[in-house]
């Protein structure tokens, strides 16, 4: 279990696991959290954790609509260090997600522990904020947000953190939840320092970091 530390001043650090497996669908946060919560030794603790992000699992995407698995798809966790012991037993498993009325398999392997690294670009493919209020006129929930009620949200979020930069709002998109959507968008950020790289990694934006939202990766 390799450990990397090249940035020294932090209170988080990243669990990468490499993966096995063929497919995932394209939106498999809440799927992928619910296998975890399955595991024992680790699924009370994680349902409990306050301070855990899940980032989404890359892949390639391919005619079926899922992802397929590649040699750089990883489970990637953020935690505070004292929590590691309890994600380092992932490492053997096989996770079992059920999505869409399929069922895909994810074999665990052995992680890279390190540091969130410096990035002055950064991206997360979903943020949502639950106060954000769908467009005016949809009564529905997970209707869609509209830009300027998310980049209020957003730009109240970054100030909280005392992060100044220009984030680029990407496609529209949704969480599913039991009952419930939740309305959102993907987001680049460029120009960070340093500093407000690792800041913005560490703290996430938004909601629902653990079921991969507002987590935010180098890219």
């Amino acid at each position: 279990m390799p450990l990397d530390q090249t940035h020294s001043v932090c209170c988080t650090i990243e669990a990468a696991f490499p993966l096995h497996g063929a497919h995932l669908p394209r939106h498999h946060g809440t799927a992928l959290y619910a296998a975890l919560c399955e595991q024992p030794d680790c699924g009370t603790w994680l349902a409990a954790a306050d301070h855990v992000a899940i980032a989404p699992i890359t892949g390639r995407p391919d005619a079926d609509g899922l992802l397929a698995l590649t040699p750089e798809s990883r489970l990637l966790l953020r935690l505070p260090p004292a929590e590691l012991p309890q994600v380092l037993r992932l490492a053997g498993r096989r996770l079992e997600l059920a999505a869409d009325g399929a069922r895909h398999l994810l074999d665990i392997g052995e992680p890279r522990v390190r540091l969130p690294q410096p990035a002055a670009e950064l991206r997360a493919d979903l943020v949502v904020f639950d106060d954000v209020p769908p467009a005016a006129g949809a009564a529905q929930s997970g209707a869609p947000c509209t830009a300027e009620a998310f980049a209020a949200a957003m730009r109240r979020a970054l100030a909280a953190l005392e992060i100044a930069a220009e984030p680029v709002p990407g496609p529209a998109g949704s969480l599913a939840l039991p009952g419930r959507t939740v309305p959102g968008f993907g987001l680049h950020i460029a120009g960070l320092s340093a500093d407000n790289s690792i800041h913005l990694q560490e703290a996430g934006l938004g909601d629902h970091h653990k079921l991969g939202c507002g987590v935010f990766v180098p890219g």
